[in-house]
């Protein structure tokens, strides 16, 4: 049976609901056995024959020349590790603790640009420190988000718990209509907000005579030399409003969780436009790659495995 990064969060997600709700304000001792126990999964789950997320992680650590695979991997099971834990504080209300822990080396820069256009989008990948990130973020900026909850409504309503707690607009883009998230977007970033989505979903690339597909905002681009179809509304939504997308990276250590910030792209040519974004972030899958989660997704490790074949 092929394994799937989505069931195994789904099912995984009841046992973080469960059991680290408790373990996240247990004693110490607790929590190190505990989180000792999670990080044993994950090494089980890379060292058994045929492992998926062994295949993935030698995929990744070749495309982004840096290795040994178990290295990168190891940074993956650890920030995995680490967020349960904070994003359980997140989750009963401990903000004071998850504003504390960010971190933004680009700030003199990241607020001339916010000052110069009067708001930006930041196109983020799935990253361990993601929503600490935001919450850190909303704490000193107006901030709109923009989420998809999973299909699975335990999943779902797990999550809600950690949304209550974001300090900002959150918006679910699943379980809302276009011309709804249209509409709310286009105000945030009229009104000077910052506009915060998860971009690296992929998925088959529209084909090249048509290379954006209106129909389901998918637009044809490259990732590590492969074609693949990604969102298109931030360079819709950019263009539109005339504010500047800004490719992001969330660094998550015990000590930090570090946004690190790209270069702003400015929207023109929708194709271009996705192009520049999207390989800006796999810039810092390069220099971040124990960071990138979302690597596991079958899309991604579909395309990175092929890579290699």
């Amino acid at each position: 049976m092929a394994f799937s990064f989505t069931k195994f969060k789904d099912r995984i997600s009841g046992v973080t609901d469960s059991v680290f709700r408790r373990v996240a304000l247990a004693p110490k001792p607790v929590q190190i056995i505990v989180y000792g126990l999670l990080r044993g999964l994950f090494w089980l789950l890379y060292i058994i024959p045929g492992s998926y997320l062994r295949k993935t992680a030698v995929a990744y650590a070749a495309a982004v020349e840096q290795g040994p695979p178990r290295k990168m991997y190891r940074g993956f099971a650890n920030g995995f590790v680490l967020f349960v834990h904070r994003i359980e504080l997140l989750s009963q209300g401990r903000t004071d603790i998850i504003d504390q822990l960010l971190k933004i080396p680009e700030q003199a820069h990241f607020d001339a640009i916010l000052d110069e256009h009067k708001g930006a989008i930041l196109a983020m990948p799935h990253c361990h420190g993601s929503l600490l990130m935001v919450r850190g973020l909303s704490a000193r900026y107006p901030v709109l988000m923009l989420i998809r909850e999973p299909k699975n409504d335990a999943r779902a309503a797990t999550q809600r718990r950690y949304f209550a707690h974001m300090g900002c607009d959150v918006l679910d883009v699943r379980r809302s209509n276009e011309g709804t998230v249209a509409r709310t977007v286009l105000k945030a970033l009229r009104q000077g907000k910052i506009v915060i989505g998860t971009v690296d979903r992929i998925r088959k690339a529209p084909p090249s005579e048509e290379p954006v597909s209106k129909t389901d905002d998918n637009v044809r681009a490259k990732a590590f030399g492969q074609p693949v179809g990604i969102a298109g509304w931030p360079a819709r939504f950019a263009e539109k409003c005339k504010v500047p997308i800004l490719p992001v990276m969330v660094e998550h250590t015990p000590d930090a969780v570090t946004l690190h910030i790209g270069e702003p792209v400015i929207a023109t040519d929708t194709i271009a436009t996705t192009q520049k974004w999207l390989s800006a972030l796999e810039q810092f899958f390069w220099r971040f790659p124990g960071n990138w989660i979302f690597v596991y997704d079958k899309h991604w490790s579909r395309l990175l495995r092929n890579r290699i074949n």
